[in-house]
Parts: structure tokens; sequence; C-alpha cells
């Protein structure tokens, strides 16, 4: 420790080197720390013995205690992980002194990274780290290593929309019909979860008293313990939910007494007779279960039942997936962002990007629409215009040409000429035109007229009665012009 004092100028820091943590490889959060520990992560311990190079090992030491007052458990484990890695490489190159670290030595550790098979975002979030801690050395005056070489590769994550990280549909039913294979705890964890969308863990630490009820409204209270560590609510609108809840409970009460206070535990390992029998446990442990075993236990029925993609090779489920395949759903059924991102709790709507999917299905059908071939009659019933589109690209900006919104319908009054002089009096203007699309728009709105109607006469109110049977006879030639005769 002593050759390398002259590094640290700083006092408060130079005071962290009589830190007694300094001299021990293996750091326990917990005990030597003081910080919290998320028990369905149980990354227990901070771990230097696999950095190799002294110089590097004492600066990571101190980074790590710098911030540790700032930084949560699992993101300091991230740091030093990425801190190990970048050992390892140096090892590789043969590299002992941090002075010798230069753009070309970036370059060659862009190439080891990308040969260890890591993914985009990995590689990504190492690059972060790294800046990071560089950045800390140079500003500290520990060591100078120029930082420029990562501007620009902190955020060089490119989306694949082809990848599939959602459930697909096959796959979803599949995991409906097999469900009885799990214990019932693992049961109610995915049938929460696949309604919910929480994250890992949410789900295994929600709280025994997670439910909630507001006025007639039952809320989930959950705590953010992955990202944020702080609680929150999410609306519960599926009655049968709560029971499944309520049901959990139970069976925690049942089996702990008052003794355990999360809403899940920890199963012991399964040992399967066949697979057509549920899964025989030993003993549950009032223990949090780590996110490893619920993946796991999922993974063992996709062996167990055959779970396949259309592929057919047996699928690989992760717990993310559930909440990836909620905003895939919630986007192509037409949800607006704001509201997946309030209900998935994203902080930024930037995080949305990496959720949500939008299925070829989807994007085949609105195509289609596009470019359907379309046949127009205005208000006296004459077809005026029928259009087959070839691009869909020119479909969209003809839609914009015209100047008025309407409830249903199309407005083909063109913007240059003077503004609408009809304005919410569409069926009686000759710039309106219907298709087939509005068909049943028309025939609710015939209905409705028809029916104001007969008040109207049976009030002998004559001159509502002529302005609504003048709108039937408008409706009701467009019914029959677009080829439904009405009786």
């Amino acid at each position: 420790m002593k050759n390398y004092q002259h590094l640290f100028q700083n006092q408060e820091i130079r005071r962290l080197l009589d830190n007694h943590l300094l001299n021990k490889d293996i750091w326990h959060q917990v005990d030597d720390l003081g910080l919290e520990v998320s028990e369905h992560l149980s990354i227990w311990t901070l771990n230097f013995t696999e950095i190799h190079q002294e110089q590097l090992k004492i600066l990571a030491k101190v980074y790590i205690l710098i911030k540790c007052k700032l930084l949560r458990s699992v993101t300091l484990n991230g740091h030093l992980t990425t801190l190990r890695k970048f050992s390892n490489f140096l090892r590789v190159k043969n590299i002992d002194k941090l002075e010798e670290i230069d753009n070309l030595v970036f370059d060659n550790l862009d190439s080891y990274l990308c040969s260890q098979g890591l993914s985009k975002p990995t590689i990504c979030q190492y690059y972060i780290n790294l800046s990071s801690f560089f950045d800390t050395c140079r500003l500290e005056g520990w060591i100078n290593v120029n930082t420029y070489w990562f501007q620009g590769r902190k955020t060089s994550i490119s989306l694949n929309n082809e990848r599939i990280d959602y459930i697909p549909e096959e796959v979803w039913n599949q995991l409906e019909e097999n469900l009885h294979l799990l214990p019932e705890q693992l049961q109610r964890m995915v049938l929460i979860i696949r309604t919910t969308g929480l994250r890992i863990g949410e789900l295994v630490n929600l709280p025994l008293n997670c439910l909630r009820k507001r006025n007639e409204q039952w809320r989930l209270r959950l705590k953010e313990t992955e990202k944020y560590e702080i609680e929150d609510e999410l609306p519960i609108n599926i009655p049968e939910l709560v029971l499944v809840i309520q049901e959990q409970q139970n069976y925690i009460k049942q089996t702990f007494g008052s003794s355990y206070n999360h809403l899940f535990c920890t199963l012991y390992k399964a040992r399967v007779v066949n697979k057509d029998e549920k899964c025989h446990l030993k003993k549950p442990v009032a223990k949090v279960m780590k996110s490893v075993n619920f993946n796991r236990w999922l993974n063992w029925l996709a062996k167990t039942a055959h779970i396949c993609d259309s592929s057919g090779m047996v699928w690989k489920f992760s717990s993310h997936q559930f909440r990836r395949t909620i905003a895939t759903i919630m986007t192509n059924v037409g949800i607006r962002d704001l509201i997946i991102q309030k209900y998935l709790r994203h902080r930024s709507p930037d995080m949305l990007s990496y959720y949500k999917h939008i299925m070829k299905e989807v994007l085949e059908k609105e195509y289609e629409e596009l470019i359907k071939e379309k046949k127009y009659v205005d208000i006296t019933g004459k077809v005026v215009d029928s259009y087959k589109p070839t691009n869909p690209i020119t479909t969209l900006l003809r839609h914009k040409m015209f100047q008025i919104t309407t409830q249903y319908g199309e407005c083909h009054r063109p913007t240059l000429k003077n503004p609408c002089p009809t304005v919410n009096a569409c069926w009686r203007c000759k710039e309106w035109r219907v298709s087939n699309e509005d068909l049943e728009d028309l025939k609710e709105d015939l209905q409705r007229v028809e029916n104001e109607l007969q008040i109207a006469e049976a009030l002998g109110m004559l001159r509502q009665q002529q302005g609504l049977e003048n709108d039937r006879n408008i409706l009701r030639k467009c019914i029959i012009a677009l080829g439904n005769n009405y009786d």
C-alpha cells in the first residue's frame, strides 16, 4: 500500500488508505460496507482476487469505497465485474502498468470482448463502467488515462426488431396448458407476472400484505428492488388475480404462521416421478426465492412438457420475457406509449424501445389496410371515387392533404379551399366520403336517427322531424350505394 500512497493527493481519500478493507480481497457487502443486499440476487460479497495487477487492484478498492456511498449493491458488483474482466484482458496482453493504456489498447479490448461471445448491451455496459472508473482516476489525479475512445461506444446498442424477446403466442398457449405441472406457488407466480409484467425482483419480494383496496379499486403494493428502491402501487383490474394472491397469502400463513412476511418463499429442488404428475417437494423454506431459481422452474417445465416454438425448438424462458410480452401486447392493440410507460413504471419513455415489439402480423395487417381498394360514395349515394393504392407512403400523404378529421368517413375537401363551412355537419357536406369500412357506423347512426325521429313525431316537433328525415335519407343512400340494402 505504501508504494501507492503518492497517487492519492486528496486528504479525504488519503484517510481511506487506513481502512482495514484495503488489506482484504473479499468484502462482505452487509458486514463490511453496511449495504442493503437484495435477497433474490444474493450477491453478498465483492471479490477483488481476480484483479491481477497490483496497481489496478489498489485503485479499484479505493474506487469502490468511494462509490459505495452513492451506488447500490448490485451496481457496485457490476463495476467490479467490469474491472475483473479488464484485468484479465491486461494479463492476456501482458500489460502490467496502467500508464501503458492508450487507444490501441482499447481497440484490442474491443476485439477481446467480442471474442468472448458477450452481447452488445453487456459490452456497452462494460464501456460505461470503465469510462466512469478512468474518469474518476483522472479527476482525482491517480492516473491519467484518456477516455475519449469511449465516446459514442457507450450508447452504441442497436435495437433488433426481428429478435423475439417476448413470448410467442404458441409458447404462451403451451405454458397455459401445462401450468398445472408446476407447484401451486409457482403457478401463482406465473399468473401474477404474466398479468402484471412485474420485474422478477418485484415479484419475489412482494410483501405478504401486498393487497390494498382503495374505494372499489384493488391495488398491488410492491417495492422496486432492482432499480429505484421505492414503493409503488399497481392497479389490479382482473378480480381473479386478487383471488390468486389471497390464496398465496393463506398458503404462507398456514406454512410459516407469522414468522415470514413475504408473499413467496423458496422451494427445495423438486423430485419428479413422471412428467404427468406435479412436482414432489421436500419442504418450503422461509427465504426469498432467487431469480435464477424462478427461471430454472420455468425451463424445467419447458423441457418436461416439451414447450416449443414454431420451429420445434424447446423454448428457453426468462422472467423478463413476461414484461416484454406485456409491452408487446399493449403496443400491438394500440395503447399509447405514455400509458404503457406508466403501467411498466419506466422513469424514461426511451426505455420503451427496448420492450415493445411490433409483431409482423400487425404490420402486415396495417399494410393491407393501407393498400386495400376503397369505393367512396357521397351524401347523394353516388359512387364518386374508387381508389387502389400502390404505395402505403403515398396513401398516408394523401390522407394529410385533407383538412378536417371526421368521426368516421373521410373529408375530401382540399386544403387550398376556404375553411370548412359545415364543421360538425359532415352528413350534409358534398365533400364528405364514406367507404365499406364505415358501414357499421352508418348503420348505428341510422338506427339512432330513426329512434329520434319517432320521438319527434310523437311530440309533434315538426322542424326537428324534417331535419331528422333528411339525415335518415342521406344515411340510407350511403348504405345502399355501398352494397348493403336497408329494409
